[in-house]
């Protein structure tokens, strides 16, 4: 149980979220309490078809009020952003709308970004990372008003097995990033931060990128498998 309480507040939707009730357990299990939920409206999206889902079915699980009851916090309505900027020690990014640049801004808002961070940005970086051969992992970085672009605090390069196929990997690499966003106050305490050169951010992967990106695998597992020899 936490007897310093850091004042914290997440980040999420007005919807069930898989994502915030994962992290918001593994808080409450490690002994936060009275974590509050920053909620945005939430517009269902259209559906997008895709070669791979890199990441489990998002819209799902408790909703909200459910969760800070349980935990003893509160919902607040996003429109009073304003007010709060102050009353959090750290806003814990789980899902959300854009930001408006002078809360993203504010120097206080952490996120887990599915990237090694500024190697890959944007959209669909687990894709993007093994399409383009580029080293796989997740960055806890606090945001600003650009993409992906926020001081980087800690990276976490996700391991490569040989018994691996590519539905292990991805789930791997989400688990991570929950990890991280859960443990945020330990690993701000203890930054591990590679030295990457700086690449474009990314949109959505395209399905016929998506068919070379599920080709392109054998070789990107064989350039970052872990030596069993070590």
């Amino acid at each position: 149980m936490h007897t310093e309480q850091t004042p914290i507040c997440l980040l999420s939707y007005d919807t069930p979220h898989l994502k915030t009730a994962q992290v918001m357990m593994g808080l409450h299990n490690r002994g936060f309490r009275n974590i509050d939920l920053l909620v945005m409206p939430f517009t269902k999206r259209p559906e997008r078809t895709v070669a791979f889902q890199h990441r489990p079915s998002q819209f799902e699980g408790p909703d909200p009020r459910s969760l800070v009851a349980f935990n003893g916090g509160k919902i607040i309505e996003y429109e009073h952003w304003r007010a709060l900027t102050k009353s959090y020690q750290w806003f814990l990014v789980c899902g959300s709308n854009l930001i408006e640049p002078e809360f993203s801004n504010c120097g206080r808002i952490l996120n887990v970004h599915a990237g090694l961070i500024p190697s890959v940005r944007g959209l669909d970086s687990f894709k993007w990372a093994i399409l383009n051969g580029l080293p796989l992992g997740n960055t806890l970085h606090k945001i600003d008003e650009h993409a992906d672009a926020g001081e980087v605090l800690y990276h976490l390069p996700t391991p490569v097995f040989q018994e691996d196929d590519i539905q292990t990997l991805a789930r791997r690499h989400y688990e991570n990033e929950i990890w991280m966003l859960t443990n945020f106050d330990s690993l701000l305490n203890s930054k591990s931060i590679m030295t990457l050169p700086e690449q474009p951010a990314t949109m959505r992967m395209p399905i016929a990128k998506e068919s070379e990106m599920l080709s392109a695998f054998d070789a990107f597992k064989a350039k970052y498998t872990q030596d069993r020899g070590r």
